[in-house]
């Protein structure tokens, strides 16, 4: 071919190709829809290229067929193929390989990088699609430093959080919680969160993150950010439909003895002697007390439990455009509880919108409004467990209830009739919406205001009606409502400069927050019928009738401020402060500061790091500060009336006497923490390592003092600033990659957590009771310094008295049988009591964490869940009575190994009979291992492809998923589910009675199927 023809030839492709050139433009933003400027685009393969502008437009010329690729630092870079259209609009996912992400702190946000606080983060799609009301039931081992206790199985019940362990005794130990940036506190109502509407979670830990909230800061802080709007174009939105649906049934059953067994076990019981000799025997002449053939028996759980399932519906509409970004979303939560009568059904619609008024003005809102039902538990399983006795019936002969004991022939509560006719229920509407306005003052200097509130009503509606076997009087019917209001305003200025070498972000503001809360309630007896129930309490008897009312509020002014310094990238300076006054305590001591300084060092910024291979990460930093706890009453520090009735002139009439004494000179818990911690990336962040160690103590404890004698109407104690307690331990997190190529990919995550805790100081007394277990055995858990916060006490346990020479050198002739029970006698005065009392455990586990697996290949995806929880000791309530065979109570199965005169003589389980009188006494028998490993979740999901039968033409995207929760349980404890908590969260000593277990609401295993459509 000569010269000519081959000139002529390439003039011909050139011009084709000239011809093809095709005028293309977009917008280039992230996931959340915000744009993204300077973002890198090039015609793969050739040197043509443009760069996205401020508002992430951009412009360029490709032929059919080409590749755009768009890069941009700290996302993934994303390849797009050009076809027929003229506009190609891209969002960029963050590259979390490169741990620059964005973490939310408290009023800002940082990057990973630039962050010297301790913070853990998790993620939307960890949370998204799990079968639960609430997100702390979805936070178990997904972030180092959080114990997460889900307390029993009853739809819509709250966890327990504890965030580097328990900081208070008197006062609150629940962490506190923002919303979207609105400080909702620390007794949020997280039913009223869509887990599907959260975008991350983020948990503030150590005291350069925490001090910042000041004094409420001391138990960790709980930040929740909601879903921003985003879409395929502007204008173009997106709209999501979700929707999956539970089946459960009970997982671990708690074993009672059957009704057989139990009818041989009293039998035996019954003919015990003590004999002429004082060590007993038992005489098998002796008629039987129960004929096997003759009696009724009931399986009461059979009765009470049934099936659950849940039903779950989000409907979201997502989307951007030129100057404005929404997210608006519903949501339908429907649950039938595992124990008839209970469940839960909730109704959600939240709005999320910002507007860009100009370039310099923006403003915006995030609403949530949620009402929703729960049909609280009509029966009391821990009851039925413990005391409703397997040979009774279900119904009379005459078709009646039955309403007795048949041992004690006590009075009891019939559980198929709480059931069908017991009527109690809370109905809750929750609104909580924070609006914002932010003004960009300067090129460095902006001014940010927000204002919110949070109303809160619930009404609880109980109605006992006179069919119920203990109605003895007829119906009884009350009401309360409660009403709390919550009102924010924050005003904050940032000034933000960047140099060559240095950058500097400072944060100064104003915070103003009132809360309110006034309750009611009434309540009648003796109603002459159920028509009405307690929709009429006019009905009742005017006697018996009684009102009330409360009301109370606190306010909180403060000042606060931050500096962040760094120098290229190298060396980092954070300083916090926070001025808080609070309207709860008295004039002198309402106003404290808490302040903290916090430092780190970017290892691999230095000269000789930046080239390594090996190592692509390395920060240590450290920090130290002080946060507080206002964890007290409104009103403390006055004194307050009480009503009373009293005889004036011979009449009675209402009076007012003093209903509690002041606390004079109280003030703020104060928590001084110091927190270490190393963060390393090795080969591409492919495998990424986090640890921490910390140590804070807790001063001025806020402690109920016993005051001498009776001192007001309501109080016989006073709060005061005594004792101290300090919480130490450390945190590990791994993240790694282990296989990564075009098809599969596998990751993994482990965190693991420790906290020890010690009781310093408790105003020179030895010891503090805490809970008592009901059953006469005397305090069971105790605050005694040097000890961990709480622990256990009781009696050791050495087995059965085997012969008449053991009884005999215990001194306990007359008071003991031969196949009795045996305990060590501390103090050598012959009787078991709680001056023989001994440290047994401790709730506090030695560790605690979780392990995640997530495998992709192509379309499809499985994510395997473990949480677990080594070392922690759980009282077992139950034994006091269920072990030593207490008449009117149900036995443990495990007495059926029980010691019997030439059967089982060897045994140290007590002999049916003689144990009755010792039944009280608490003991290391009431300790059980609370270990435990979980699968908590396994989800498979697949993402359809949308080429696939056309799908596409209709769906952008399709998934489908099947999860399986509570799959597998690995632990010893026998009565049920080892995560239990008799007691509640909040304030008080309730906050630190952890680990007792008397038959909890049950756990679920349960499979979901959902799926998941966009258009």
């Amino acid at each position: 071919m000569n010269l000519k023809r081959i000139l002529l030839l390439l003039l011909f492709f050139s011009m084709v190709s000239l011809q093809a050139q095709q005028d293309l433009t977009g917008t280039i933003t992230d996931e959340s829809g915000q744009p993204l400027p300077g973002v890198n685009v090039l015609v793969k393969g050739t040197a043509t290229g443009a760069v996205a502008d401020f508002d992430g437009n951009y412009a360029i010329k490709a032929p059919e067929g080409a590749i755009l690729e768009f890069s941009y630092l700290g996302f993934v870079t994303k390849s797009v193929p050009v076809g027929t259209a003229t506009t190609i609009n891209v969002v960029l996912q963050e590259d979390v390989s490169q741990l620059d992400e964005v973490v939310v702190i408290g009023y800002g946000t940082s990057t990973k990088k630039d962050l010297v606080s301790s913070v853990a983060s998790v993620k939307s799609d960890v949370l998204e699609n799990q079968p639960v009301a609430r997100v702390d039931q979805a936070l178990q081992g997904r972030a180092t430093g959080v114990e997460v206790t889900s307390n029993n199985g009853t739809p819509g019940t709250g966890a327990t959080i504890r965030i580097r362990g328990n900081s208070s005794i008197n006062g609150n130990n629940d962490p506190l919680y923002v919303i979207d940036g609105f400080i909702a506190g620390t007794g949020f109502n997280l039913n009223t969160i869509n887990v599907n509407d959260i975008a991350s979670i983020e948990i503030l830990k150590d005291a350069t993150a925490l001090s910042i909230y000041g004094t409420r800061g001391a138990s960790g802080v709980i930040l929740i950010t909601t879903k921003n709007g985003k879409g395929m174009a502007p204008g173009k939105p997106v709209i999501a439909v979700n929707h999956y649906y539970s089946l459960q049934e009970t997982a671990n059953r708690i074993n009672i003895l059957d009704g057989q067994d139990f009818i041989d076990y009293k039998n035996e019981s019954y003919q015990f002697v003590p004999g002429p000799d004082g060590f007993g025997f038992t005489d098998t002449s002796l008629p039987l007390v129960f004929d096997p053939e003759n009696t009724t028996t009931t399986d009461w759980l059979d009765v009470v439990e049934q099936p659950g399932a849940i039903s779950n519906t989000d409907v979201s509409i997502t989307g951007n455009s030129e100057n404005a970004n929404y997210f608006i979303s519903g949501n339908y939560f429907n649950q039938k509880g595992l124990l008839r009568g209970s469940g839960l059904e909730r109704v959600n619609f939240r709005t999320n919108l910002d507007i860009r008024v100009s370039d310099r003005f923006k403003t915006g809102i995030r609403a949530n409004m949620t009402h929703y039902k729960i049909e609280n538990n009509k029966v009391n399983y821990g009851n039925i467990v413990s005391s409703v006795l397997p040979i009774r019936p279900v119904y009379l002969e005459d078709g009646s209830f039955s309403f007795e004991n048949p041992i004690s022939a006590g009075l009891e509560r019939n559980p198929e009739a709480d059931i069908q006719h017991r009527v109690d229920h809370d109905l809750v509407t929750q609104l909580i919406t924070n609006a914002y306005v932010d003004y960009k003052i300067t090129k460095n200097l902006s001014f940010k205001s927000t204002f919110g509130a949070q109303l809160n009503y619930v009404k609880q509606n109980n109605y006992l009606p006179g069919i119920l076997p203990e109605r003895v009087t007829g119906g009884y019917g009350r009401i309360n409502t409660n009403f709390t209001k919550s009102i924010l305003n924050e005003n904050t200025l940032n000034y933000d400069l960047d140099l060559d070498d240095h950058s500097l972000k400072v944060l100064g503001g104003f915070t103003w927050q009132k809360d309110n809360n006034e309750s009611t309630f009434a309540e009648a007896d003796n109603f002459p019928n159920d028509v009405v129930s307690f929709n009429n309490l006019a009905l009742g008897d005017s006697e018996t009738a009684t009102v009330g009312s409360g009301y109370g509020q606190r306010t909180l002014t403060s000042f606060l401020g931050r500096i962040n310094y760094g120098y290229k990238s190298k060396y980092l300076l954070t300083l916090v402060g926070r001025y808080d006054g609070s309207s709860v305590f008295e004039t002198g001591n309402k106003y404290a500061f808490f302040p903290s300084i916090g430092a780190a060092w970017n290892v691999d910024e230095e000269a000789f790091m930046v080239d390594s291979d090996v190592i692509n990460r390395f920060k240590i930093r450290g920090s130290y500060g002080i946060v507080g706890e206002q964890g007290v009453a409104a009103y403390n520090s006055i004194a307050t009336y009480a009503n009373t009735a009293t005889v004036f002139n011979g009449s009675l009439v209402n009076g007012v006497l003093v209903g509690q004494v002041p606390s004079s000179g109280l003030t703020w818990e104060t928590t001084k923490q110091l927190d270490l911690g190393l963060e390393l990336g090795f080969l591409n962040n492919r495998i990424s390592f986090e640890a921490d160690y910390y140590k804070k103590t807790t001063e001025d404890l806020l402690l109920a003092v016993a005051l001498s004698g009776q001192v007001g109407a309501n109080s016989t104690t006073q709060l005061q600033n005594l004792g101290s307690v300090q919480n130490k331990g450390f945190e590990l997190g791994l993240n790694t990659i282990n296989v990564q190529n075009d098809n599969f990919t596998w990751e993994s995550n482990l965190s693991i957590s420790s906290n020890n805790s010690e009781i310093l100081e408790l105003d020179d007394q030895e010891f503090i009771s805490l809970q008592s277990t009901g059953n006469q055995g005397g305090n069971s858990a105790r605050l005694i310094v040097g000890e961990a916060l709480p622990t256990f006490v009781g009696a050791r346990y050495l087995g059965t008295y085997k012969t008449a020479e053991e009884i005999i050198s215990d001194g306990r002739e007359g008071r003991s049988f031969i196949g009795g029970p045996r305990y060590e006698d501390v103090n050598g005065d012959t009787n078991i009591n709680d001056e023989d009392f001994q440290v047994l455990g401790s709730p506090i586990p030695d560790f605690y964490g979780g392990f995640r697996n997530t495998f992709t290949y192509k379309n499809l995806s499985l994510d395997v869940f473990f949480h677990g929880s080594y070392g922690a000791e759980i009282w077992n309530v139950r034994t006091q009575t269920a072990y030593y065979g207490r008449g009117e109570q149900n036995v443990d199965p495990i007495v059926l190994q029980r010691w019997i005169a030439g059967v089982n003589e060897t045994s140290d389980i007590p002999r049916a009979g003689p144990s009755n009188s010792l039944f009280n006494v608490n003991s290391d028998l009431n300790i059980e291992d609370g270990s435990y490993l979980r699968l908590k979740t396994m989800t498979l999901n697949y993402d359809i492809p949308m080429e696939a039968k056309g799908l596409g033409n209709v769906f952008s995207a399709m998934n489908v998923y099947v999860t399986g929760t509570n799959l597998l349980l690995f632990s010893d404890f026998t009565l049920g589910d080892p995560e239990v908590n008799n007691f509640t969260a909040g304030s008080g000593l309730g906050s630190v009675s952890q680990g007792f277990a008397s038959g909890q609401y049950p756990y679920a295993k349960t499979i979901t199927v959902g799926v998941k459509v966009e258009f």
